[in-house]
């Protein structure tokens, strides 16, 4: 099968899927993440957390595409996986562009993603995800959960809110340089088109009813877990968020003096309702 290969004919139970992960893309789209940043609401020290935070995830995102690259059996595939990791790799530097054009310092970003700095629980969660899925999953499900779900949110989020940066043009350190949008309108183009091709390979290989029903779990994870990401990362940030003081001294007192959990002084037995000492 050559690489200008046409697409094959849609099957019902695509549209399943869309309707399935509708709701969970929808609730990302429209959150307090995404509508922040379309109507300014986000200050900019939020601005800065999540893009700080999110730039391992987009760093290593060209490795895990390779990953599924390695399950590829036809040549159509394997020509848009070849194709697509050069472009993410690229990206990677956009997303710089854009982090340093909004005053996050460079040298933060690459720290953290070269793990001198610990990520974020729910960035980390997602990036783990995307490790096992692309490693352990199958083809089908990998498409989904990445090109499919991740990069087809990335292109709606840019179209989104794009428009939103230039409520923050007059804060200070912020440089609304055409470098600074290249990674939001780069995304705008490629996925929209590159989410149209996974569903063609997901189709292509989701023959069964069992492994469509993989496919729609992870597209759905996928989301589920960029939707924490950013939130959590938006809001860690936040010069709006109560300070770590005020939230221990509203802690239990044993919490307080971090207090160790004394172990339960019982007896354990096996199975059978035995002492473990009388159970050989």
């Amino acid at each position: 099968m050559g690489a200008n290969e046409k697409a094959i004919a849609r099957t019902p139970w695509i549209q399943t899927l869309h309707d399935y992960v509708k709701p969970y893309w929808d609730h990302l789209l429209n959150g307090p993440w995404a509508e922040g940043i379309a109507q300014g609401k986000l200050t900019l020290s939020e601005m800065q957390g999540w893009m700080l935070q999110i730039y391992p995830f987009i760093h290593v995102f060209p490795k895990y595409l390779a990953e599924t690259l390695i399950k590829v059996q036809d040549d159509y595939s394997r020509n848009y996986y070849i194709n697509n990791i050069r472009v993410e790799k690229a990206h990677a530097d956009h997303w710089v562009w854009m982090g340093t054009g909004f005053g996050v310092p460079r040298e933060e970003m690459i720290s953290l993603a070269n793990g001198h700095k610990p990520m974020l629980r729910d960035v980390q969660s997602l990036s783990d995800w995307l490790w096992f899925i692309n490693t352990k999953g199958s083809l089908a499900e990998a498409a989904a959960a990445t090109s499919f779900a991740i990069e087809g949110m990335a292109g709606d989020i840019a179209r989104k809110i794009t428009i939103g940066f230039q409520h923050y043009k007059d804060e200070p350190g912020v440089d609304l340089s055409a470098k600074t949008y290249r990674w939001m309108r780069e995304h705008a183009h490629y996925d929209d088109e590159h989410p149209k091709i996974a569903l063609e390979i997901v189709e292509r290989y989701a023959t069964n009813e069992e492994t469509q029903l993989r496919v729609m779990f992870a597209a759905k994870r996928s989301l589920e877990l960029l939707d924490h990401a950013l939130i959590t990362s938006y809001q860690a940030y936040s010069d709006r968020a109560p300070r770590a003081m005020e939230t221990v001294k509203n802690a239990p007192e044993r919490r307080r003096a971090n207090a160790a959990i004394a172990f339960p002084d019982r007896r354990f037995r096996n199975e059978r309702g035995l002492p473990l000492g009388l159970a050989a």
